[in-house]
C-alpha cells in the first residue's frame, strides 16, 4: 500500500502555477488523469493552446472538495 503525505499537499502556494505532471508527481495518480479532472471541470485550471495549468489555490480547492466526510 502506498502512503501520501496528504498535508504536505497544503503547502503549494496559492499562486503556485502547476502542470498536470507536477500535480500527477504530488497526488501519485498518473498526468492523464490529472488532464480528465481539468476536462472534466472538475479541477479548475486554464488552457492554453491545449496545455493545462492548474493555480496552486485551484489545486487546493480541488484536494478540499475530493476528502472524504466521516459518516
Amino acid at each position: 500500500m502506498t502512503k501520501y503525505n496528504i498535508h504536505s499537499i497544503f503547502e503549494v502556494a496559492d499562486d503556485a502555477v502547476l502542470t498536470p505532471e507536477e500535480i500527477s508527481e504530488i497526488v501519485g495518480f498518473h498526468s492523464e488523469t490529472v488532464r480528465r479532472w481539468c476536462r472534466s471541470g472538475k479541477l479548475d485550471c486554464y488552457n492554453f493552446g491545449g496545455k493545462y495549468v492548474i493555480v496552486g489555490s485551484e489545486f487546493k480547492a480541488f484536494m478540499e472538495r475530493s476528502r472524504c466526510q466521516e459518516i
